[in-house]
């Protein structure tokens, strides 16, 4: 066994144990990964120099001015990649490597970071695995968009092992395969568990119920984009698991998994520190919508540390019936260009049923576009020729959304995805109003 395996054993022990302190201990735990960090940050990478100074006294770390330093935005983080990079890096650290997002929204962010990242995230990742009984020695497949070069379609990659310690095959190819390839390739290799972005998972499901084929799994995984209650049913009914996420960002890891006791999501706070804030930099209280900011507790290669990575989550209660103590969000909502914004200025999140529109129109694949402060737009592709209701969708909307939008809907040949090979259900093309 190798070095990598050894610590991430080492990490899946420590979990077990973690995962039911107190709160009080728990941050005590936190903060003991926390000040080095914070040392480390001002004195090997510039950019953090004077940023981190409200917490210093000395040498010494006040964590009670915690929330005087400035969040880091992913505009900050694009435009200052040398300055955020650590000059030097304690042994213990391990090799670095760099990486690109995925660039959803048209521009990836460059990082780096370096090992005790990877054996955090396979050790948190396996956490995962254990809460929902997965079986390592059975079959996983994934939908990738990181690995064109090593796992093209139509044929995809295979290896051995996709937990350490177990023999499972891992298939996997790149999710800009189309629908029906990614049928083909599922059906040739008959795995027992799927891991893919919710979007694909919906794209999948509808797909194999329009051609009335068989394709079933013991379990399913979403990852990297929220999850609606319409696509766990659909997968349910048609693919015969309901998904558990695992909510996560590529440039700091693995957040927060869904626990298949509690059924709200359990923070991974032993690998970063989350904060769920209100627009005015206050935290937000259980059951109300903020956004997620987050210092990855392991990164020593390019720290990022407040950073806010574009998503709304609703923390859940403080205190849970459950035998993991980790703190909670009742909800991950995902990326800030899903929501949409009201000519008074307010932010919401579109709860709406897409399985409705077909009440109004017949389609394969539908996105809502808000394209002024109060106007959306409807794109679908039609699976037949039914003529679209216009006038009941709209009604429909205006009432799960807000009265105040126009509606209009738009037949396409196409719904492209996203540069991160993501489908965006829903898209906002507006900016927020500034005071």
């Amino acid at each position: 066994m190798n070095n990598f395996d050894r610590m991430v054993l080492q990490f899946r022990e420590v979990l077990a144990e973690t995962e039911k302190l107190s709160g009080r201990a728990l941050r005590a735990y936190q903060d003991k990964l926390l000040v080095p960090l914070l040392r480390h940050a001002r004195d090997q990478a510039p950019f953090y120099r004077e940023r981190l100074a409200p917490v210093f006294r000395g040498d010494d770390v006040d964590l009670e001015q915690w929330d005087k330093i400035p969040l880091l935005t992913r505009e900050d983080a694009q435009r200052n990649t040398d300055a955020l990079t650590a000059r030097e890096l304690p042994a213990h650290a391990g090799p670095v490597k760099s990486e690109e997002t995925s660039g959803s929204t048209g521009r990836p962010l460059e990082h780096l970071h370096n090992e005790l990242v990877e054996v955090a995230n396979a050790g948190l990742t396996d956490r995962a695995f254990r809460w929902w009984d997965l079986d390592g020695n059975k079959t996983l497949a994934s939908f990738t968009s990181r690995r064109k070069d090593l796992a093209p379609p139509p044929e995809g990659s295979t290896v051995i092992g996709w937990q350490v310690g177990y023999t499972g095959w891992h298939h996997t190819i790149d999710m800009w395969a189309d629908t029906d390839t990614q049928i083909a390739w599922l059906k040739a290799r008959k795995p027992d568990y799927l891991t893919a972005y919710s979007s694909t998972l919906l794209a999948l499901a509808e797909r194999v119920r329009q051609r009335g084929i068989e394709l079933r799994f013991e379990q399913i995984i979403s990852n990297a984009t929220a999850i609606s209650d319409e696509i766990r049913d659909v997968c349910q009914e048609v693919l015969g698991a309901r998904p558990y996420d695992h909510y996560g960002a590529q440039e700091v890891g693995s957040l927060a998994i869904e626990c298949p006791r509690c059924g709200l999501y359990h923070v991974n706070a032993e690998g970063a520190l989350i904060e769920v804030l209100r627009e005015d930099g206050t935290p937000c209280a259980p059951g109300e919508m903020g956004r997620v900011i987050v210092t990855s507790l392991y990164n020593y290669a390019m720290p990022f540390i407040r950073y806010e990575v574009g998503d709304y989550a609703i923390p859940g209660p403080a205190r849970v019936k459950c035998q993991v103590k980790l703190p909670t969000l009742s909800r991950v909502l995902g990326r800030y260009r899903s929501t949409f914004t009201l000519k008074d200025g307010r932010i919401i999140y579109p709860y709406v049923a897409i399985g409705r529109f077909r009440d109004f129109i017949s389609f394969e694949q539908v996105q809502v576009v808000q394209t002024d402060y109060d106007a959306i737009e409807v794109r679908y592709v039609p699976i037949d020729d039914r003529p679209a209701d216009q006038a009941g969708l709209e009604a429909y909307l205006r009432e799960a959304i807000d009265d105040s939008f126009r509606v209009r809907v738009v037949a396409v040949s196409e719904i492209p995805r996203a540069a991160s090979g993501k489908f965006d259900d829903f898209l906002s093309l507006v900016p927020r109003l500034r005071e």
